[in-house]
């Protein structure tokens, strides 16, 4: 199973963010469509043995 200390999560904002939390490093990533927002956050879960969370912040 996944670990505590990692973490990939999908933000809908006015663009598609992926942010991956691994080994207490954060990388985000900004994609203008959501297709490859998912698919890049799919890879990551997977490999780090993790579910995708999704966070919807439009206003």
């Amino acid at each position: 199973m996944g670990s505590p200390d990692h973490a990939v999560e999908i933000i809908r904002e006015k663009k598609w963010t992926v942010r991956v939390t691994a080994y207490g490093n954060a990388l985000t990533l900004a994609f203008e469509a959501e297709s490859y927002a998912r698919s890049y956050a799919d890879g990551q879960a997977f490999r780090l043995g993790v579910e995708v969370a999704e966070r919807n912040e439009c206003a």
